[in-house]
């Protein structure tokens, strides 16, 4: 992989605080820019046309706003030294997304046609698709049918399932991550696995999590709540509640605390029982609770399937009009995600032009093209989320980069209309990075997802674990003996996030317990901008470790 200590120079943020987009007519080998489609805070998307084959193609480039700038020369500059490392593995995640992607080939999946490294950063080319995602369209106040609703879920399921059998998962779907087609077909987008990975180094929750689709599991990396098939279930069922309702049901994370959650089933006469009580089904909050697989999910919809990775529905009528506009209340602003991109109607001018005006005909557009940054803050404090600043360093360990020096700003919406998609990601969490060719073919299948959540958690327990003190060397050295871990139980109220040696380790409740080797720690616990609870813990092996405890009252400062 290209270093970017060599490709991406480091410059002052006062030198050039732009982000434009490469200039239309720019060739890299056989694409030539055409336009730029979308602009969001983890990349851009071109129109471009393909000399080679003579056909019109979709690029997306890494460009996260918050950590690079573009050069006059059109190479990519970092805003600062200390962003290098999170752009680097940024990009790794870009690179391996596109590497996993190119191996399927559904047709409710993005197909990557090629990716590359140029600039000091890294594209992929997919075909370019025109439609609307559910977030447009629903934000055009244009409901879906009960019919249409089937006919869009057995695709995705098919594309879901596709992913699962290789253990891959998508952990990001959502109303702006699915295009509808001119022909009703939908086409599942981004994975966001970029944005994922810089979310991990920034300890930004809000960058990685969206409130309504995410469910309990994706809030903590405890291993009693492993992510699986049924986390991608319980986010469709969020899509289907937002589609029937006009709302997103409460947020995971509050649920825990209270559960209002108010069951589909039985609220409407516009819509089938059985679509109700599956979503309801996939809404549940506790994971075994949920359907484990897209097949018992499918079984819940009524959906046949004749070969695997692709589901049929039955013709089937809505027991009332359901084609009429949507419900009363209007769709809630969860908010582009960090990664979105603004679609536009047409490819826009080269990036001289002045920038593009918001479109708002209405409050309810407005609503939903509002930045996705501060929609995501706002949504995460409403749910009592908010983060008391940038998560302390690590005890005798350098500081973890932090992106609070340069926050970027949110490009101006674009109209929404017929599009090309922006590409997708990898579901499951980056593999290593592998290098590649700044101008070959496709290479070799994408490496094999990552170990499951609870293998992932015992890992990050012997990590954390405090580095054993040197011995003298021996002749015959006998083997170490195995520390095993032990439970540290967790009483916190009303929740908090807990953090060990500075790593964000998940929120509590719902996590009950931490699983620490022996050795010395610092654990703290967080609850928006109220003071933090520190604590010291030895952890041994043969004597009882006391619980962490704390509640927070409103009365702290």
């Amino acid at each position: 992989m290209t270093d970017v200590s060599n490709d991406s120079v480091l410059i002052e943020p006062a030198a050039d605080a732009s982000t434009r987009p490469l200039p239309n007519g720019h060739r890299m080998e056989e694409f030539e820019i055409t336009g730029v489609l979308g602009v969001g805070g983890f990349g851009i998307v071109y129109r471009a046309l393909d000399h080679t084959l003579a056909r019109v193609v979709a690029i997306k480039e890494y460009m996260p706003a918050m950590l690079a700038m573009r050069r006059g020369d059109l190479s990519i500059a970092l805003r600062g030294e200390r962003f290098a490392a999170t752009f680097r593995s940024g990009q790794a995640g870009f690179i391996n997304e596109a590497r996993l992607l190119a191996k399927f080939d559904h047709p409710g999946l993005i197909k990557v046609l090629r990716f590359w490294e140029a600039h000091g950063t890294a594209y992929m080319a997919t075909p370019y698709y025109e439609g609307l995602t559910l977030k447009q369209r629903l934000a055009g106040g244009r409901a879906l049918s009960e019919a249409d609703i089937m006919r869009m879920l057995a695709a995705l399921l098919g594309a879901l399932e596709t992913l699962h059998r290789t253990q891959c998962f998508h952990r990001d779907i959502a109303l702006d991550n699915i295009l509808i087609q001119p022909d009703g077909s939908p086409v599942l987008l981004d994975f966001g696995s970029a944005r994922k990975l810089i979310g991990d180094l920034v300890d930004d929750s809000s960058i990685m999590l969206k409130p309504g689709y995410s469910p309990i599991e994706q809030y903590t990396d405890d291993p009693a709540f492993p992510q699986g098939p049924w986390t991608d279930i319980y986010a469709l069922g969020a899509v289907i509640h937002i589609l029937v309702s006009g709302q997103l049901p409460p947020a995971a994370v509050v649920r825990s605390i209270s559960d209002n959650y108010q069951p589909l089933e039985g609220s409407t006469q516009r819509y089938s029982a059985t679509l109700l009580r599956a979503a309801d089904a996939a809404l549940r909050q506790r994971i075994e609770d949920r359907p484990q697989s897209v097949g018992a999910f499918a079984a819940l919809l009524g959906l046949t399937s004749a070969t695997p990775g692709h589901y049929s529905a039955a013709d089937h009528s809505a027991p009332a009009a359901n084609e009429a506009a949507l419900p009363a209340s209007p769709v809630p602003a969860q908010g582009w995600p960090r990664d979105a991109l603004v679609r536009s109607a047409s490819p826009t001018p080269a990036p001289q032009a002045p920038s593009g005006e918001r479109v708002a005909p209405a409050s309810k557009a407005r609503w939903w093209l509002l930045g996705g940054s501060a929609l995501a803050a706002a949504a995460v404090a409403s749910l009592w989320l908010v983060n008391g600043g940038p998560a302390p360093a690590p005890v005798g360990a350098p500081p973890p980069p932090s992106i609070a020096a340069a926050p970027p700003e949110e490009p101006p919406a674009m109209p929404a209309a017929p599009l090309a998609a922006p590409l997708a990601a990898t579901g499951p969490a980056p593999v290593a990075p592998v290098p590649v060719e700044n101008s070959g073919a496709l290479p070799a299948p994408a490496q094999p997802p990552a170990q499951p959540p609870a293998q992932q958690s015992a890992a990050d327990a012997e990590a954390e674990a405090p580095a054993p003190a040197p011995v003298d060397a021996e002749p015959a050295p006998t083997p170490k003996p195995v520390l095993k871990p032990v439970q540290v139980a967790l009483r916190i109220s009303p929740w908090g996030e807990v953090y060990v040696n500075g790593k964000k380790r998940g929120v509590s409740p719902p996590m009950k317990s931490l699983q620490l080797i022996p050795g010395d720690y610092r654990i703290e616990v967080r609850n928006g901008s109220l003071t933090a609870h520190r604590v010291q813990l030895r952890v041994t092996a043969d004597a009882a470790v006391p619980d962490v405890v704390h509640a927070f009252t409103s009365g702290q400062p």
